[in-house]
């Protein structure tokens, strides 16, 4: 290649690294929570007291909920863990859960790995509403409703950081691997 031809290139090279960034870097950057296929047919929309308050006309509805996991109870076959729910930013990530309304309980049809759904992790899953479990009243007298969801996806946040500080973007982390997940 001659002088010129390199600098034709630098220059094409330049002028469309900018539009490329902009364009479509965001993807490569800040890849999505979930496919659009795991979403299809999902509803976004819903918050825990929307679905708390209309769980029979929900169920069998797939929706995405996120928020801090309280209690994780594995079982042989499956996996049962109590989700504190928060509402979803735009990368369908958990804010500040509501401590005040209720919890999630998220089935999972397969036994889960005990470091990756820690108490506090925060997630976001993929799941069809299921039912409401009986009300039960708590050591503190509070009536604990639990609406069961069976979960199809499951996507967990890096916990945040002074160093993150709460980064605006989502970071992926890899799935679950090993004797934790039935294939």
């Amino acid at each position: 290649m001659t002088g010129l031809g390199r600098g034709r290139l630098v220059k094409l090279l330049l002028t469309l690294l900018p539009v490329l960034l902009v364009t479509g870097g965001c993807d490569v950057f800040n890849p999505p929570t979930f496919t659009r296929r795991q979403l299809s047919g999902t509803d976004t929309t819903l918050t825990y007291s929307a679905i708390l308050h209309n769980y029979r006309n929900l169920q069998g509805q797939k929706v995405v909920v996120g928020g801090r996991t309280v209690h994780l109870d594995n079982r042989t076959t499956r996996a049962y863990v109590q989700l504190e729910p928060a509402p979803l930013d735009r990368f369908l990530r958990p804010e500040a859960p509501d401590t005040t309304s209720g919890l999630f309980l998220l089935i999972f049809p397969y036994p889960v790995d005990p470091s990756a759904l820690r108490d506090g992790q925060r997630i976001t899953v993929i799941g069809t509403v299921r039912r409401m479990k009986r009300p039960a009243l708590t050591d503190s007298g509070r009536t604990l409703r639990l609406v069961t969801l069976d979960v199809q996806s499951l996507h967990t946040w890096v916990p945040e950081t002074s160093i993150m500080g709460g980064s605006p973007f989502p970071v992926m982390t890899p799935g679950f691997t090993g004797p934790y997940q039935v294939p």
